[in-house]
């Protein structure tokens, strides 16, 4: 019986390794993609690992091996891992617009073995990061650090005009609530990422909150920020019933930690 099984075992592997596509088939795909989304750009199959990537501005190799990787883990999200072969090139850059870039804040472990291509990001503090996207209709698009080559942009420059971006675009649709006991704010907005707040407090500090001490703020998901002041015993204890209390199915958690104003950036609270 056990002979039976572990030969059953060993056809499904077969079985299963033999409906993977090429890699050979693979690149194919991945060269058409690029083909198609990026005309003008000449794209030749060196082997089944490579590709060679060509136009005005750029002559390289392109490594295929990390998205065979990711196809091979998932093979029915085949086009999910081709799409993400397409972006991580950087010849999608041409179409970003500036303007609709935003700051994103995330969990600082937020790209643990997540993405199998490198996305520009800066760490904000020890808890959080700042990645940088495009919101379309079905969601972010996050930028490859292949994009600020492409445009050539320094990640600083970058930074400067998703900030801009943000508070022209989302700090007036920004809606807030008062605490019950009126020493602390829930700032919400219907974006995903109002958090990106903490990038430049003094632009809502002043006309929005009136707290005693420094600032506290908590993100505990992306469009959710808790304000209060460090000399606001009541304030302090509401932000942590409501961090630990508030869930929003299907949306990533962000942080549960505190954090204090230090004039210059937000660091970890007690």
């Amino acid at each position: 019986m056990r002979y039976v099984l572990i030969s059953l075992c060993c056809i499904l592997m077969v079985s299963c390794s033999s409906n993977l596509m090429s890699k050979a088939d693979f690149a194919a795909k991945c060269q058409h993609a690029l083909q198609e989304k990026c005309p003008g750009v000449q794209v030749t199959i060196i082997n089944k690992k490579t590709l060679f990537i060509e136009n005005s501005a750029r002559r390289s190799n392109f490594g295929l091996s990390p998205f065979y990787k990711e196809y091979e883990a998932n093979p029915a999200a085949i086009e999910l891992a081709i799409e993400h072969c397409v972006k991580a090139t950087g010849l999608l850059a041409a179409n970003i617009d500036l303007a609709k870039v935003v700051p994103v804040i995330k969990s600082a472990k937020y790209l643990d073995g997540k993405q199998p291509f490198p996305l520009v990001n800066e760490r904000y503090n020890d808890q959080l990061m700042i990645l940088y996207a495009v919101e379309g209709k079905d969601g972010f698009s996050y930028l490859p650090t292949v994009v600020l080559d492409s445009m050539r942009l320094s990640t600083d420059t970058l930074k400067e005009v998703a900030i801009k971006n943000f508070y022209t675009t989302v700090l007036p649709k920004m809606k807030k609530v008062n605490s019950p006991s009126g020493k602390g704010y829930l700032f919400t907005t219907e974006s995903q990422y109002l958090a990106s707040m903490i990038l430049m407090p003094q632009r809502w500090m002043k006309e929005n909150v009136d707290v005693k001490g420094d600032i506290i703020v908590a993100i505990p998901y992306p469009d959710l920020v808790y304000v209060t002041g460090t000399e606001e015993a009541e304030g302090i204890e509401w932000v942590k019933k409501e961090v630990k209390c508030v869930h929003m199915g299907g949306v990533e958690n962000i942080s549960t930690t505190l954090f204090r104003w230090n004039g210059e950036k937000f660091e970890k609270y007690e």
